[in-house]
């Protein structure tokens, strides 16, 4: 458990970089013939995790430093068999599945960390239409059998992860295939990522008018090297500590940021006046970057304001259910909130009620943690998180940047 105490943020900071094109890029580097190395590799479990299903697979890695050089596994005898344990990566578990299939690879596949967001029916009862045999469709379970080209159908808010899992896989497959969405994807810019890192290794994809076509038959081919991007989500969270900082009170300056990223949270400066004003009651659609809904809903909490998050069903299924998170998070420093649709409704009291060292729990979510570490800072008295350890499976080193931007804690011994 970790001790938050007031604090105020003010510093530089270099952007951290993005475990989720991190990831797609290590697996990628898998397929081709020749070595890649794939620069820019952030420290985290999400990553370790990617690492030993590459290895599992019968990759060589190497890891210097942010930079990891990857020799694929022997396509012409691939292991007839491996053994995959997911942590808590939920994009790990899912590409890897889809990549072992589509080579016909038996895997036993577990989650050490038993997270809500490891759901995986998605896309193993799609699989199971196509080729692939599970003992169960949710983790954990063993697969076998070889990924068949055809039509791959999924609502458009069941998840970016498992759509992007399907447009690695299914190009490497003997015929075409398509991927027909039934309604709009909710979130479009991890496709748009994964797309965008296919073709840096000569492998194609075609939008349609209902989702995606995927001439089968290609080769993925190695860039040589590669780097991953910095990650505009986790910069927002501290751009969003800044800004709510306000005027005087500390200011938060984050570098080397992609200007032409395809990340969801690149326009994500159009949100800072709603969180630097000094806001009473506040109406937030969070549709273009809902993992920040989490620090806004910290910052209702924290202030005491009436604030309405709207436009983020797909909160419900993340590291947990983060809307129910927030929403005892807020009820707990003594604000009425309530679950709606697609968001939250926080109705604030006032200043926050709660007893000094009040215990709050994050159910073991990285940006529920990070959202309460940063927004707990303007508390008057310190609080306490548990799972500080969570934010290690994306961002390793946010402790260390909280501290050296001004964040104050403590470590409680248990």
């Amino acid at each position: 458990m970790i001790r938050i105490y007031p604090s105020v943020f003010n510093g530089t900071l270099r952007a951290p970089a993005a475990v989720a094109h991190a990831q797609r890029l290590l697996f990628m580097s898998a397929i081709p013939a020749l070595d890649t190395t794939v620069c820019n590799v952030p420290e985290c479990d999400s990553i370790d995790v990617a690492i030993d299903c590459l290895k599992a697979l019968g990759c060589e890695v190497q890891r210097f430093g942010s930079n990891c050089t990857v020799k694929p596994f022997p396509k012409n005898v691939p292991v007839q068999a491996v053994q995959f344990d997911f942590g808590g990566s939920s994009t790990a578990s899912r590409i890897a599945v889809a990549l072992a299939a589509a080579f016909g690879i038996k895997a036993d596949c577990t989650a050490s960390v038993a997270e809500h967001n490891m759901k995986s029916f998605s896309l193993t009862s799609r699989m199971a239409l196509r080729g692939v045999k599970f003992t169960a469709f949710t983790l954990p379970f063993s697969m076998q059998g070889r990924l068949e080209p055809g039509e791959y159908v999924l609502d458009g808010d069941e998840g970016s992860q498992f759509i992007s899992a399907l447009l690695i896989a299914l190009p490497l497959l003997h015929d075409d295939s398509t991927i027909k969405l039934k309604s709009p994807l909710v979130d479009t810019s991890f496709v748009e990522l994964t797309i965008e890192s296919m073709e840096n290794f000569g492998v194609h994809v075609e939008k349609t008018d209902t989702g995606y076509f995927i001439p089968g038959r290609q080769y993925y081919t190695s860039p040589v090297s590669i780097t991953a991007e910095n990650d505009w989500g986790l910069a927002s969270l501290w751009i969003a500590a800044g800004a709510a900082g306000g005027e005087g009170n500390g200011k938060v300056v984050v570098t080397d940021l992609p200007a032409a990223s395809p990340q969801l949270y690149r326009n994500v400066t159009k949100e800072l006046p709603l969180i630097a004003q000094d806001f009473a009651e506040l109406d937030f659609d969070a549709s273009d970057c809902p993992s920040l809904a989490t620090y806004y809903a910290a910052m209702a909490a924290v202030k005491g304001a009436t604030v309405s998050i709207s436009g983020v069903p797909q909160l419900r299924s993340k590291e947990s259910d983060r809307l129910s998170a927030m929403h005892e998070i807020c009820r707990k420093l003594g604000q009425r909130s309530e679950i709606t649709a697609d968001g939250l409704k926080i109705t604030g009291t006032g200043a926050p009620n709660y007893k000094e060292d009040t215990i709050l729990d994050c159910h073991r979510d990285p940006w529920v943690f990070m959202s309460m570490a940063l927004a707990a800072a303007k508390l008057t008295k310190p609080i306490i998180l548990n799972d500080e350890d969570c934010v290690d499976s994306i961002y390793r080193n946010f402790l260390a940047d909280y501290s050296a931007l001004g964040g104050k804690y403590e470590i409680i011994k248990e």
